[in-house]
């Protein structure tokens, strides 16, 4: 493969094939990972030096493999990283709870309730647990049994 760019434009490809690999392989184990993107983030981390980036990535013998470097680990573009995840997991807590919560009023409540009306309601509680999050974090969610749930209604 043949890139011609400048350092400040090779880096941001280095930036966005770690963050692409991370969102692919990260949760993978070794045996799992996909290893098209692996072999093309080893493929970016092993020019850096060519471009001036000595400082992004180093071989590890023990592994043969390139990894990056604790400073490359600790730039600001890994903050983008963190905000996805953060972003990410808020979106998917209030949608799953709000999805659990309108099938249990249709299986509970009302069994014959339309589609469209289940999905209005679960969009009227995603606001409303969104309101809650951004007011109070998960300061006022708890988990409770079942059982426990039972003997409240």
């Amino acid at each position: 493969m043949k890139i011609e760019c400048t350092k400040e434009e090779f880096k941001v490809l280095l930036d966005m094939v770690y963050a692409g690999n991370i969102l692919i392989n990260s949760m993978r184990s070794q045996e799992e990972k996909i290893e098209e993107y692996a072999n093309m983030e080893q493929f970016f981390l092993s020019k850096a030096k060519e471009y001036g980036l000595e400082n992004i990535a180093e071989y590890d013998e023990e592994y043969s493999e390139y990894i990056p470097t604790r400073e490359y680990e600790d730039e600001d573009f890994n903050g983008y990283i963190d905000e996805y995840e953060t972003r990410v997991f808020w979106e998917e807590l209030i949608m799953r709870l709000a999805r659990r919560d309108a099938l249990n009023y249709a299986g509970d409540v009302d069994q014959d309730i339309t589609k469209a009306a289940l999905k209005e309601m679960q969009l009227k509680l995603e606001d409303k647990y969104e309101e809650e999050i951004e007011a109070n974090g998960i300061m006022n969610l708890k988990v409770i049994t079942w059982n426990e749930h039972n003997a409240n209604s």
